[in-house]
């Protein structure tokens, strides 16, 4: 049976939701076709993995991490450290990977390089689009080159504020206006925005998103818009796209954290479809990011509607539960849903071998 690595975890504030992807993808795996292998990257750059890992609850207790193994990744196997000289006992050898770490590195790129450096079947999103999505001011950026709608915005670092914030202050509101939402540039998961109305606020906010980040983007707040989710994945070169769904916001119009992983309305029901041109016009610039970032894996992208207009807002290249939900209309359907994307990784990853050439330039260096 084929090993796949199952990553999670990781130095991010999204690290609590990323469990729960991770321990979901791996029991949905269990059972099925492939062995999933739990690896879960703790705070401190370490990786470990036990058989507890299966279980949520197991992440609840401080002490989660004492029984378990710490590990590391070398030409796509799987050694344990044992004993205080850290030597090395194969555990397992890779035939694929899975990302599920949400935010950081983990979902900017780092786990997507490591992987692929070691020749592992990734069936996620890939090094360059994991950097670009990662970032909201170069997503923006991105959608601009290719006539998808953006709201209107600046992007402020932390270091430009501290000399000029008065100056950039100013600028704001002369061209966005009241009220803005204040955004951390790098965190998933809704974390540290805020809705300001006035200049006041807006200063608390940024206070509280550099406390997160280094950089933020600040937007025009569309007034009695719609949070509107859409996803893609690949399979044999097929770029498949989901319905495009209605997320319900909390009272102040910002679907945040705690509409995504803790009030109930999510849980139950809280989703509505998308029809007619909106619904076509969503699916279409789904698609289109999809491909033209040369996506693989299955990728969210988040929408805004006001009206009968649609703004991209962000890109999920690692979307909670893996966006299962959007194809599957049960549960036990998310196995099936989460072989095939490993299946395509393999498949690719065969396929687009390709030879490495010399350049010999090192043997026309004389002594």
């Amino acid at each position: 049976m084929k090993t796949i690595a199952v990553v999670f975890g990781g130095e991010a504030c999204e690290r609590e939701i990323s469990v729960i992807t991770g321990t979901l993808a791996c029991n949905l795996l269990r059972g099925g076709k492939y062995d999933p292998l739990p690896i879960y990257l703790a705070e401190d750059g370490q990786a470990y993995t036990s058989p507890n890992f299966f279980e949520v609850g197991a992440f609840k207790k401080d002490s989660f991490l004492k029984k378990a193994k710490k590990i590391l990744l070398h030409g796509g196997k799987v050694y344990q450290l044992v004993g205080k000289g850290g030597r090395l006992k194969k555990l397992a050898t890779l035939d694929g990977a899975l990302n599920c770490c949400h935010g950081g590195l983990g979902e900017g790129g780092g786990v997507s390089a490591v992987l692929e450096m070691q020749g592992v079947p990734l069936a996620s999103p890939t090094i360059a689009p994991s950097a670009v999505c990662m970032d909201k001011s170069l997503t923006k950026l991105f959608a601009k080159s290719l006539n998808i709608p953006v709201v209107d915005g600046i992007r402020v670092r932390e270091t430009d504020y501290k000399k000029r914030g008065a100056f950039l202050l100013r600028h704001m509101i002369r061209r966005l206006k009241f009220p803005v939402i204040v955004k951390p540039t790098h965190l998933g998961s809704s974390i540290g925005i805020a809705v300001c109305n006035d200049e006041e606020e807006v200063k608390a906010a940024l206070a509280a998103a550099y406390a997160l980040d280094d950089c933020v983007v600040i937007e025009k707040f569309l007034l009695d818009k719609k949070d509107v989710n859409c996803a893609a994945y690949s399979a044999m070169g097929e770029v498949y796209v989901s319905e495009a769904e209605e997320a319900f916001s909390s009272h102040d119009g910002v679907y945040g954290f705690e509409q995504k992983y803790i009030k109930k309305e999510q849980k139950n029901g809280g989703r509505a479809l998308m029809t007619g041109i909106l619904r076509q016009r969503i699916r279409g610039y789904t698609k289109t990011l999809y491909k033209r970032l040369n996506m693989t894996g299955v990728v969210r992208m988040d929408f805004l509607v006001q009206g009968e207009k649609v703004y991209l807002s962000e890109i999920n290249t690692v979307p909670g539960s893996l966006a299962y939900y959007l194809f599957c209309d049960r549960l036990s359907e998310g196995r099936e849903f989460i072989e095939g994307l490993v299946d395509d990784a393999i498949a690719r990853s065969e396929a687009d071998k390709k030879q490495l050439v010399k350049t010999g330039v090192l043997d026309t260096i004389t002594k």
